[in-house]
């Protein structure tokens, strides 16, 4: 599903004029091939983002066959962007089995980002082991305009019963993340989603399954977690926590997925544990917003 993108509402709103120079309906020929060229860019960054959460979702080395089905590219552009990446030290090759695995360089370039947000230190080795004590797929998951996206997944122990792709996407009115994220939002607020959401989106199941969301979150309020899942023994589940928040609004959460049988059944046992792990982070999210605010003055985080 390719989310939508509202330059009006969206949190992270995007447009290509501003990079080319231009602007809506003032376009001359020269200013076109800079749209072009602004697109590309736009094209190769994208694509160089989804490389490295391809390799965040497997956490291996892989070949150029491998990306280029994943990312869903040729061949000829998988090699190119990679021959890139190893000459610039972001990724890395090795010689007898020819796979790609990221270079210990972008460990570094997030590490202050990670501290920025107010997670401890080690907080992805957390999530495992959260994901070894549950026995499920645990995932941090942020606020994206409408949607809920997943930026980072640890798979449960053993063979995967349910994956859960790093990147991907899912309504804040019809997932238990959005609905863990949406608890300090109003009644009207959430409406608001409701509407754009059946509006927006294509799939006929999200439609239908956005018309519960106020009494969804209502429920997560009543409740301390949000839980959603399908509806017959085949569909998948979800348990989800908002992180604490200083502020209203909540922009991150961390949850559970799997069978939806399994959800259903356990989820009694899955959701304390889950707001026991939230509850034992030190800082709130909003400390990322103060740091961030205090980086750009140039006197540090308080």
């Amino acid at each position: 599903m390719s989310a939508p993108i509202d330059p009006e509402d969206d949190d992270l709103g995007l447009s290509v004029a501003p990079l080319a120079g231009v602007t809506p309906g003032n376009v001359t020929p020269g200013q076109a091939l800079r749209l072009d060229d602004a697109e590309n860019m736009l094209k190769s960054s994208f694509r160089t983002m989804a490389l490295f959460e391809f390799f965040a979702d497997v956490k291996r080395p892989a070949s150029i066959g491998e990306i280029a089905d994943n990312l869903n590219m040729p061949q000829s552009s998988a090699s190119a962007l990679t021959k890139s990446l190893q000459e610039s030290g972001y990724l890395q090759r090795d010689v007898e089995s020819r796979a790609f695995y990221p270079t210990l360089r972008i460990s570094f370039l997030g590490d202050w980002l990670i501290r920025m947000a107010g997670l401890p230190e080690g907080f992805a080795d957390n999530l495992a082991r959260l994901s070894e004590t549950i026995g499920e797929t645990v995932f941090l998951a942020m606020r994206n305009g409408i949607y809920s996206q997943y930026i980072y997944t640890h798979h449960r122990p053993g063979p995967v019963r349910e994956h859960i792709e790093t990147g991907s996407v899912r309504p804040l009115v019809c997932s238990a993340t959005g609905y863990a994220m949406l608890t300090g939002d109003t009644d009207e607020d959430i409406g608001k989603l409701v509407r754009r959401t059946v509006h927006e989106v294509e799939n006929s199941f999200w439609k239908e399954t956005a018309l519960a969301a106020v009494d969804g979150v209502r429920d997560t309020r009543a409740k301390g977690y949000a839980i959603a899942v399908g509806p017959s023994h085949s569909s998948t589940g979800g348990i989800a926590v908002a992180l604490p928040s200083r502020g209203v609004r909540r922009h991150l959460c961390v949850g559970v997925g799997g069978p939806a049988d399994v959800i259903r059944e356990q989820g009694a046992e899955i959701a304390p544990v889950l707001r026991g792990f939230v509850a034992g982070l030190p800082r709130s999210i909003e400390d990322a917003i103060l740091g961030r605010a205090a980086l750009a003055r140039g006197t540090g985080p308080a």
